[in-house]
């Protein structure tokens, strides 16, 4: 739990020295309004990067539900507005800081996995469990390549900073991505 508590310092340092602290804010007003709805969430993108020990840069909060239109007319109706164009992403009207909820259950992109179903009620972010963190990460990435080159390198140093090793528990559908990236870290994948 230690660990926990110094990634969370390390993620507040690098939201206030990159000037994005106003993310946190969006995220607990948009957290105190699911729960007055009583709608579970889950926590991943970014920030959940952050909270797991990789203190990256993020300049958005992505939220899972398990019905994204009836959050999104909660979010519109408690300080949000939708964005034009977009079927899942609110800006906060204060901060502008965008929002994107994303289906518990469901795909975005081409990735062998879906997004896990939140079934708990909080008004404090639920953060994604690394390992289903990692799993959707190396998800996106298989399903779209070097369009979601961030995702790779975002594993690359949650492994790292976690000390995760090679049997580490993701999902069976990314393990082999999981592996061959594992190895390359430790320089066993290295072709001369």
């Amino acid at each position: 739990m230690k660990r926990f508590a110094t990634f969370a310092k390390q993620a507040t340092f690098i939201r206030e020295a990159s000037g994005s602290t106003h993310i946190k804010e969006s995220l607990m007003k948009a957290l105190k309004v699911l729960k007055l709805f009583n709608i579970p969430h889950f926590v991943c993108g970014g920030f959940a990067v952050q909270e797991h020990g990789y203190p990256r840069f993020t300049a958005d909060a992505d939220i899972i539900v398990p019905d994204v239109s009836v959050a999104r007319e909660k979010l519109c109706m408690n300080g949000f507005k939708a964005n034009p164009g977009s079927k899942m992403t609110v800006t906060d009207r204060e901060t502008k800081i965008e929002i994107d909820v994303l289906p518990g259950g469901g795909k975005v992109g081409p990735g062998p996995i879906p997004f896990p179903m939140p079934t708990k009620v909080s008004n404090t972010p639920q953060i994604l469990p690394l390992t289903d963190l990692i799993s959707l990460k190396l998800s996106s990435y298989i399903g779209n390549g070097a369009a979601r080159l961030q995702d790779a390198a975002d594993v690359s140093h949650l492994i790292q900073v976690n000390h995760l090793t090679r049997g580490f528990q993701v999902d069976t559908r990314v393990q082999d991505e999981y592996q061959m990236l594992w190895d390359q870290i430790r320089g066993k994948g290295r072709v001369e």
